[in-house]
């Protein structure tokens, strides 16, 4: 095989695996902005600190999958109660309060973090063997990279049948389109809400562990850095689509990679910045998401 094509092959896995962290983390997040146009500053930190829980659980024996499922359903109550407790009483106010108390949830749930784990990097375990994977040629494929695209690929599938063949997910579509309407019409908004958070919560931590499995390491400093990639690849794709928001991580993964690879390892972070500047130039809503509709 060329040595160049190669190396592009190679990357291009590479870019794939971390969009597809990427897309788990960012899809948590738009889940809640597409209710409720909240910037979730607190998303970050709930699914580190879930990710944290799964260390837990993996350090008392449990296996590193059932760890990462009971991680991602405690997150998921976190996530609610934190809706309940933070926002639902400020979710009439103007769009500065929910900020204010979605930077205090993330900061308590940082707070928490650090006092019960410290303020350390700790090591992960992999969930399958680091280095383990099989050739085509010339062209090596590790098993980490395949699990990562699998787990990412059923994981938006499984979303995919909530929102279009449950009475969740069609509640939750009337509640993006019009909240007051949609609690007009019958639905239960207040029920509804809360169970987005929880999956928001859920996906997150997922993505969390697959990031900190991969990579073997988590910190703290994860919780910021996991919003602003949210927010990020969630602009990208489009504001308002889960869809648009997995591929929008998909393609952050892949710009940072390639900007990395080709470019320079200093300007990998900046550049993908700059590809969702350009693109959102040409197209405000993102690459799927569709502008908003206001009643006047």
């Amino acid at each position: 095989m060329n040595p160049e094509l190669e190396y592009f092959l190679n990357q291009l896995i590479n870019g794939l695996s971390l969009g597809s962290m990427y897309a788990m983390i960012a899809v948590g997040y738009s889940m809640v902005y597409s209710l409720l146009y909240l910037i979730n500053f607190a998303h970050g930190d709930l699914y580190v600190f879930g990710t944290f829980i799964a260390l837990m659980f993996c350090t008392s024996g449990m296996p590193i999958v059932a760890a990462m499922i009971l991680a991602g359903f405690v997150a998921g109550l976190i996530g609610m109660t934190i809706e309940r407790t933070v926002y639902r009483p400020v979710r009439g106010a103007s769009r500065m309060v929910p900020m204010i108390s979605a930077l205090g949830a993330a900061f308590v749930l940082r707070t928490i973090a650090q006092v019960t784990w410290g303020t350390e990097p700790k090591s992960f375990p992999a969930l399958i063997s680091r280095g383990a994977g099989f050739t085509l040629g010339e062209f090596r494929i590790q098993y980490q990279q395949i699990l990562v695209l699998a787990v990412a690929a059923i994981a938006m599938l499984v979303l995919t049948w909530v929102m279009e063949k449950t009475k969740l997910g069609k509640a939750t579509q009337c509640i993006m389109q019009d909240i007051t309407t949609a609690s007009l019409m019958g639905i239960p908004v207040n029920k509804i809400i809360p169970l987005i958070y929880g999956l928001g919560g859920f996906f997150g931590v997922v993505g969390g562990v697959l990031f900190s499995s991969y990579y073997n390491i988590i910190s703290i400093d994860m919780g910021m850095w996991g919003t602003i990639k949210a927010w990020a690849a969630a602009m990208l794709g489009g504001v308002g689509s889960f869809y648009g928001s997995f591929f929008g991580g998909i393609l952050f993964g892949l710009a940072e990679t390639f900007a990395g690879a080709y470019i320079s390892t200093g300007f990998k972070e900046a550049i993908g910045y700059v590809v969702i500047v350009i693109i959102l130039l040409f197209k405000p809503t993102g690459l799927f998401g569709k502008k908003r509709a206001k009643k006047v």
